[in-house]
């Protein structure tokens, strides 16, 4: 038999100091046991929570950031708004189309240009803006041109000029007037009305 071999049945016989410390040892072995079975799932419940106290942290630097930053959001969006409402003010009403027409021709005039077509063309409809699109072919010389392309892009209300063709009118005469053939495009708003601040910020 060891000599490491322990007869249980000896024990109640076993001196009081060998009792004592078997006894001892069952009690710290226990205390062990309960400490590891309390104390073990306590730990998983601090990990998880330590886990979300960081996240926490960091969804609130985030949230920080952005009350900090709304001033400067709220500023920009006013601007742009105020932008928005400038070029809405540019683009001609519907009574303002001929007069719009009439502007032209006589920035033309002004500029000793001959007009061969100046027209409007059918109207393109968009979500919330309609491209009306106009015919302009005029004769004249290099600089009248121009000037006229200049005082266009001018006009309060926007017109964009796109498609240049220019041309010479007799192909073999180079002091032959030139022949400028170009679409002008205005804009007419059909959205709803302007946005406030508040609806632009939300």
């Amino acid at each position: 038999m060891s000599a490491f071999a322990w007869d249980w049945q000896k024990l109640p016989s076993a001196p009081l100091a060998t009792r004592a410390i078997v006894w001892a040892v069952g009690a710290i072995a226990l205390s062990m046991l309960a400490a590891l079975m309390i104390l073990l799932p306590n730990q998983e419940a601090l990990e998880a929570a330590t886990q979300r106290e960081a996240q926490l942290k960091a969804e609130y630097r985030l949230l920080a950031n952005r009350v900090a930053a709304l001033p400067d959001v709220e500023a920009q969006m006013r601007a742009l708004n105020q932008q928005y409402a400038t070029l809405i003010a540019q683009l001609p009403e519907e009574e303002e189309l001929s007069g719009l027409l009439a502007g032209v021709n006589e920035v033309g005039i002004r500029h000793q240009l001959g007009f061969n077509t100046l027209k409007w063309q059918p109207r393109k409809h968009g979500s919330w803006l309609d491209a009306i699109p106009m015919t302009v072919v005029l004769t004249g010389d290099y600089a009248s041109i121009g000037a006229f392309s200049a005082d266009i892009a001018a006009m309060t209300r926007l017109v964009s000029l796109q498609d240049f063709v220019l041309t010479r009118t007799e192909d073999d005469d180079i002091h032959a007037p030139l022949l400028l053939s170009v679409s002008a495009t205005t804009y007419r708003y059909t959205g709803e009305g302007i946005a406030t601040d508040k609806e632009f910020v939300q």
